[in-house]
């Protein structure tokens, strides 16, 4: 398209140059033609170019008009600045094409002070003057709205890119979520049975009453697995919040979850300190996921030593302490517990309520947990 015009134009000047009377004599036409004609060409087939050397196009031009304006010839009412200048305004930054308009404008006034001083000016000489300042203001006046709607463009993309992400995050979150309440049900019941089935197969023989025991515990524990597990499944397939399901366990059901330990033959005391009050739903979950992670690991690491579980109710926040009152050691020292993945859950369902979770060996060989949650209107 570029080519095309620039060919027409060039074919237009130069058909005009040379059909068209020059003034003067007939020596001084040949002349002026010898002169004119490679102003006209300059002036017309770089803009062929125009898109690929906008800035170059722009100043071979604007010499070739200007050349041709001091000699009397504006090359008005073609608009040979005006393709180049509307391209540099459209695709440069706006002080780039300001700094080109101001350079034409300089250029087209000298060039017309210096013909009318030699009285060379002829036909509308302020035409050029007029058309590149509304060029301008027409190609900066597009650039602008093109980078307008780019940028809703780009505006709009990220806005998308955050909801995918919010979404994936989401998920993510509700994996966990589902993965930890799945770790302390299994866990916790596995373990139980774990420890009851072979204390069972142990005495199975000598003595039937406590393998008796041992299985009712089994029997027990299973049951109540199964239940939390179908809570669980019926959530995850609910069609919509209003389907019905259990109520998710509380501080309520803690006496039940000790009882069936003690079933097992543990020693389990349950104390509470302060002021019992209403807790949130989800503090209450939390609270009680966390007693059971640290019972299982009770029955995992230290089957049948005393344990005490303690919860402490201040203003705004609520204490765990599950200590396992093993007999002192002369090799154990304090230290850390290994963070597997009930710890780990442990410590991000405290998190979540703002809360802190500490679990160590003590100076006396035991092992306890210690848990601070926040109680806040919004948990």
């Amino acid at each position: 398209m570029d080519v095309v015009v620039a060919a027409l134009f060039a074919t237009g000047v130069m058909v005009h140059l040379w059909y068209f009377p020059v003034v003067g004599s007939a020596s001084h036409a040949i002349t002026a033609r010898g002169v004119l004609a490679p102003l006209y060409l300059a002036a017309t087939v770089p803009i062929a170019l125009r898109r690929r050397y906008p800035v170059t196009v722009m100043v071979v031009i604007a010499v070739a008009v200007a050349l041709a304006t001091t000699l009397g010839h504006s090359l008005a009412p073609a608009p040979l600045l005006a393709i180049p200048l509307y391209t540099l305004a459209t695709s440069h930054p706006r002080r780039t094409s300001l700094t080109a308009l101001v350079g034409v404008e300089l250029s087209i006034g000298v060039a017309l002070l210096v013909a009318a001083i030699y009285h060379r000016a002829t036909g509308d000489v302020t035409f050029n003057v007029f058309l590149v300042l509304a060029t301008w203001f027409v190609g900066d006046s597009i650039r602008t709205r093109r980078a307008y709607r780019e940028g809703l463009a780009r505006q709009n993309a990220e806005h998308q890119r955050l909801e995918i992400e919010r979404a994936h995050q989401q998920i993510i979150d509700e994996r966990l979520s589902i993965a930890r309440e799945l770790h302390d049900i299994l866990a916790h019941s596995l373990s139980v049975i774990a420890i009851q089935s072979g204390v069972g197969r142990h005495v199975m023989d000598q003595q039937p009453v406590e393998a008796r025991r041992a299985l009712v515990a089994v029997e027990e524990t299973s049951r109540s697995a199964l239940e939390e597990l179908r809570h669980v499944i019926a959530v995850l397939r609910r069609a919509d919040d209003e389907a019905a399901h259990e109520p998710a366990p509380s501080l309520a059901d803690l006496d039940d979850l000790a009882s069936r330990l003690r079933a097992t033959g543990m020693t389990i005391d349950l104390v509470r300190r302060g002021s019992p009050r209403d807790l949130p739903q989800g503090l209450e979950l939390t609270v009680y996921r966390i007693v059971q992670e640290a019972l299982t690991n009770v029955v995992k690491h230290a089957a049948g030593a005393p344990t005490t579980v303690a919860l402490g109710y201040d203003h705004d926040a609520v204490t765990i302490d599950v200590v396992n009152q093993a007999p002192p050691s002369p090799s154990d020292t304090p230290h850390p517990i290994a963070a597997g993945h009930g710890l780990i859950g442990m410590r991000e369902r405290a998190s979540a309520f703002g809360g802190s979770l500490r679990a160590a060996r003590d100076a006396r060989g035991g092992y306890g947990v210690h848990a601070t949650l926040r109680i806040r209107s919004d948990a």
